[in-house]
């Protein structure tokens, strides 16, 4: 019976042998091409690019050999018709949208919350203030770079502002960062 045992399953394991199978491995490459162009940011990112903010400087604070933390106490800058209601309602005064009285200097400034923002200032980054110069004495945007910015907030005296940063400074952020920074003159 061992035998017969035996033989059977040497014939069973034979006959797994005698078809023709043969195995192939195939390698396929694919070229895939991404499109063409830009890549879209992230929607926030997108959403925060070129923003402009206007506040005071508070304070610049270098964080590292090449960023500052620059925070601002924000105001709204307000023109034109958004201003005139604005300063009617601040007086109390009742009137329609396009009537409203103008406001002085064709601008109102009021406070937009209490809350600085903080942004980081690339030590690269450049701005413009106002200066006087000449035997003239004109107005003019003089160039200063973030360590100019830093130590003007922090009361250094050069160069000579025509006034003090307290007449607010535009800010132009990337999401977080400061890419340029203006101050704004106010009669």
């Amino acid at each position: 019976m061992r035998i017969a045992v035996l033989l059977a399953a040497g014939l069973l394991l034979s006959g797994c042998s005698v078809g023709n199978s043969k195995t192939t491995t195939v390698t396929v490459t694919r070229t895939v091409s991404a499109p063409a162009g830009p890549k879209k940011p992230p929607a926030a990112e997108a959403e925060t690019a070129s923003v402009k903010y206007f506040g005071i400087p508070v304070s610049v604070i270098k964080l590292d050999a090449k960023r500052y933390a620059l925070a601002i106490k924000p105001e709204f800058f307000l023109v034109g018709v958004t201003a005139n209601v604005a300063f009617a309602a601040e007086q109390q005064n009742a009137c329609q949208p396009l009537e409203c009285s103008p406001v002085e200097d064709d601008r109102l400034v009021i406070p937009a919350g209490t809350q600085n923002l903080l942004f980081v200032l690339p030590a690269k980054t450049t701005g413009t203030v106002l200066t006087l110069s000449g035997p003239e004495r004109q107005m003019q945007t003089t160039k200063i770079t973030a360590a100019q910015l830093s130590a003007l907030v922090g009361g250094a005296k050069t160069p000579p502002l025509v006034e003090p940063l307290d007449s607010g400074l535009w800010v132009t952020v990337n999401v977080d960062t400061v890419t340029s920074f203006a101050q704004q003159f106010q009669p």
